[in-house]
């Protein structure tokens, strides 16, 4: 029972981010296929609007979170608190997650796929979301030591 209830929390958190972060990069790297032609710049591309859209999601999200939860500071220092709690909180979840993910995994998962299936935005995806797999596996443990760490 306690799975089911963390499966429903990791899906919650992560689930509107991974939203964003698809249409961002299906967007970037169609777009720059489609004039291009070039596997290289799509995948660059894709790799910057999945990172505009993924984390944009969980920068405002973190933030507001923070800013609320030092509601008793006076306007600076509790833009100072969200920013420091946030940032942190941050850190500890994804940034093991991104250094492994976007160094080896995605960028070899969004350059082969696409040119092993098509059309392109069909391969683009199933190379996204097999780097993804691996992402979210170090991402929920991040986001499991953060809240025992914090708490």
């Amino acid at each position: 029972m306690a799975y089911l209830t963390k499966r429903r929390e990791w899906l919650r958190r992560y689930i509107p981010a991974e939203a964003i972060g698809t249409i961002t990069a299906l967007i970037g790297a169609w777009s720059t296929f489609s004039h291009t032609h070039s596997f290289i710049a799509a995948t660059a591309a894709g790799w910057v609007g999945e990172g505009i859209g993924f984390y944009g999601y969980f920068i405002i999200t973190e933030l507001n979170i923070s800013h609320r939860g030092h509601a008793g500071l006076p306007f600076y220092k509790r833009a100072i608190a969200a920013l420091r709690t946030g940032s942190t909180n941050l850190i500890i979840e994804f940034m093991p997650a991104e250094v492994i993910d976007n160094f080896f995994i995605r960028p070899l998962t969004m350059y082969e796929a696409p040119q092993l299936i098509h059309p392109y935005p069909i391969g683009f995806l199933v190379g996204k979301f097999s780097a993804d797999i691996f992402f979210y596996v170090l991402a929920i443990i991040g986001y499991e030591a953060r809240k025992k760490w914090r708490n």
